[in-house]
């Protein structure tokens, strides 16, 4: 098929790392790194280096060399979040001490002199976080996993380049890196990867700390892991595929759904699913509009290469309901890969790998360049020519461009794209939108965006297009507040956000023992494992909203127990979950990444001995809400706690698997039996028919003796 219909990937190249971390800088290089300094090393034991090393890529060339000064040594770069701010430098947010466990520091690489920067700590340390730029110039961070409790930091912050300020802490456990845009109204809105679009609203730099808003409208696909975001116009969002889908079949799912960011009440609708599933996949909007998805893999469970994509897809807003096959990429660009749209309309793909197998052979040191099919059309592509635009606009302000086209063309397009910075899936600079312009070739006169929350100040791409769409090579532009538009940072009002940080923050482990303090009942334990690979904890947003979906549930608690693989949650009253309605409705918002085990209970009544077929077997009597259930020996089965490393219940101990007949033999002396309180696994039989697995229980001794 001709390149002008799928594009063409070019020879592939050698970095000097995985390009787990890319941003595209100001001067046109791109800087990048990895997990490891030399993830080549033979002799390296440890994916837990402390230490970062960063490279500049020079993709005119394909060559690429470190940075002239590095990260200071004890701090590693891997799993952060990171934008571009308003000057052009590149903030980088968190960090790796280990899997789930970040950190709080926060630096800044300046392009022009190639330096790195320590800024003020965090509240707390962060992995898996995003930062977003915002349009008072400052920077959003959200999220991340802070310490050996694993649980996401629940307290957002804003960077204002002096200070770091609190936002309204969320009660509820937030995603890893979550899908963060921008709306034309300044709000802050999160797309994923939960169903649920949630919204920021009122916080800046100077101002209010922000309130946090769940908005009605669901995404159908759910929720949805290492799946792009898109901001493919004003306002305009794309979410695309993801996570695994919710038919059991543990893949991914190729659903593709829009949202209208610019709608007084945005609601999300589906539009043509791609053509195959996909995770861990990256989503590049291109100048003409159209959005490219390179790599990810549509295998079972997480991260799969066996189900690798090469084949690239694209989509275009203006023929909505059809997906395009490109043409395939050499290398799989599964987990830790990334792709950066070029000024010269090319698109990197680079990285994947530097997992749990990193050394193994999926950690991926090359990249490859895609050439879209607008290059490929006609004999000639339009240019911008001296004399260049301004390097520097503000907003609302026309200005001229000279461009060069192929007698008898003339422009048909101006578009504006921020200078992408990604992670994971994630575009945490990316953004698009077409400029209104005037009069033609050789000079056009194009109008600045007017509203800065959607085009935040910083550096942007400028392309003209052809009649055949075909893009110039971009001018890489800034745009900044005009004078009048500046707020002031007054000190005392900064003075004032920051001590509000106390009553505005939220403690996860306080709040946890104050959930405990408040009930009355005993937790129900319930095992859950994720697809994910770091365990429940850094994992647990997902899990956290599945349980609050489940109709017998009251309060779920806010942190889970890591070490077992465990939640807790309370139920509204005493009665014997029927676990398939559980994973029905848990399933039904945390889709199939998770997999709910078993569901460990204690509960309390009349203990007695009963005839079950010739022997005698003892049974829990019931209540006014729940049912008599038998109870049964306690075995290695049995066990909610789980082992993430060997993938199965840790073991029982001997008090466990003796549970059931020192409780047999505790009614000896008591034919009509004894109130206790016990504590075991729930196992289904049939319909409304129970069991429990007894692993212990305590005998009312006052009871027992009265009787």
């Amino acid at each position: 098929m001709a390149f002008s219909q799928i594009g063409q990937w070019e020879t592939s190249f050698q970095l000097q790392n995985v390009a787990v971390h890319a941003s595209l800088l100001p001067t046109g290089e791109i800087l990048y790194w990895g997990r490891r300094s030399n993830p080549k090393d033979p002799d390296q034991k440890s994916l837990d280096e402390q230490a970062t090393k960063t490279f500049l890529l020079n993709p005119k060339t394909g060559t690429s060399v470190p940075t002239k000064f590095q990260p200071r040594q004890g701090i590693n770069f891997f799993c952060s979040g990171h934008c571009l701010q308003p000057d052009g430098t590149l903030i980088v947010v968190g960090g790796h001490i280990k899997d789930g466990v970040g950190v709080n520091q926060a630096s800044v690489y300046d392009p022009n002199s190639q330096t790195w920067s320590e800024k003020p700590q965090m509240n707390e340390g962060r992995w898996y976080p995003s930062a977003l730029p915002l349009p008072d110039g400052s920077v959003f961070c959200m999220s991340g996993s802070p310490r050996n409790d694993f649980v996401g930091n629940p307290n957002s912050q804003i960077w204002n380049d002096k200070i770091w300020l609190p936002v309204t802490g969320l009660t509820t456990p937030p995603p890893l890196y979550p899908k963060l845009h921008v709306g034309p109204k300044g709000q802050v809105f999160v797309t994923g990867p939960q169903a649920q679009l949630q919204v920021l609203i009122g916080a800046d730099g100077t101002g209010g700390a922000g309130t946090w808003n769940m908005m009605s409208t669901q995404r159908a696909a759910a929720w949805r892991e290492y799946a792009p975001s898109v901001m493919y116009d004003k306002g305009k969002v794309i979410f695309i595929g993801g996570g695994v889908d919710s038919t059991n079949t543990s893949q991914p799912t190729k659903k593709v759904e829009l949202i209208d960011l610019n709608d007084t009440a945005p609601k999300w609708t589906t539009t043509a699913d791609m053509n195959v599933e996909r995770t861990h996949h990256n989503a590049t909007v291109l100048p003409d509009g159209t959005v490219l998805v390179t790599g990810g893999t549509k295998g079972t469970g997480f991260n799969n290469l066996a189900g690798a994509q090469h084949q690239a897809e694209l989509w275009d807003p203006n023929n909505p309901q059809k997906w395009k096959n490109m043409a395939p990429e050499d290398t799989d660009r599964c987990y830790h890969s990334i792709a950066l749209l070029l000024p010269d309309g090319r698109v990197l793909s680079a990285g994947s790998g530097e997992g749990g197998d990193a050394f193994g052979d999926n950690s991926h040191t090359n990249a490859q360049i895609f050439r879209p099919p607008y290059l490929f059309k006609g004999t000639s592509r339009p240019a911008i020519s001296q004399p260049l635009p301004p390097s520097n606009i503000t907003y609302g302000q026309p200005f001229d461009v000279t461009v060069t086209v192929a007698t008898g063309d003339s422009i048909k397009k101006v578009s504006w794209v921020r200078l992408g910075s990604m992670t994971h899936c994630a575009n945490m600079n990316q953004s698009f939108m077409f400029l209104n312009f005037d009069h033609n070739a050789p000079k056009i006169t194009v109008h600045a965006p007017t509203n800065f929350n959607l085009a935040p100040p910083g550096h942007y791409m400028l392309f003209v297009l052809n009649q055949l769409g075909v893009p110039s090579v971009a001018h890489i532009m800034h745009i900044g507040q005009p004078a009048a538009h500046v707020q002031p940072k007054n000190e005392a009002v900064v003075a004032k956000r920051v001590a509000m940080a106390k009553d505005i923050e939220v403690d996860f482990r306080a709040l946890n023992q104050k959930v405990i303090a408040e009930q009355a009942r005993a937790a129900v334990v319930v095992g859950i494992t994720p697809a994910c690979p770091y365990g429940l904890g850094p994992c647990w947003s997902g899990a956290f909203h599945g349980l609050e979906a489940i109709n017998d549930v009251d309060v779920v608690r806010p942190m889970p127990s890591q070490a077992d693989s465990v939640a807790f949650v309370y139920l509204k009253q005493d009665v014997l979950p029927d676990i398939d309605v559980w994973r029905r409705e848990f399933e039904a918002v945390a889709n199939a990444q998770y997999v709910m085990r078993g569901i460990e209970m204690t509960l309390s009544g009349l203990v007695a001995k009963k005839q079950l077929g010739g022997a005698e077997q003892l049974a829990l009597a019931g209540t006014s809400t729940r049912a008599e259930l038998f109870l049964a020996p306690f075995q290695a089965a049995s066990k909610i706690e789980w082992d993430m490393v060997e993938k199965a219940p840790k073991p029982m101990s001997d008090a466990e698997a003796g549970a059931y007949e020192r409780l047999f033999a505790a009614l000896a002396d008591h034919p009509a039996g004894v109130t206790a309180q016990v504590t075991g696994r729930l196992q289904k039989h049939g319909d409304h028919i129970f069991s429990l697995d007894v692993r212990d229980f305590k005998v009312d001794a006052a009871a027992a003796a009265a009787s």
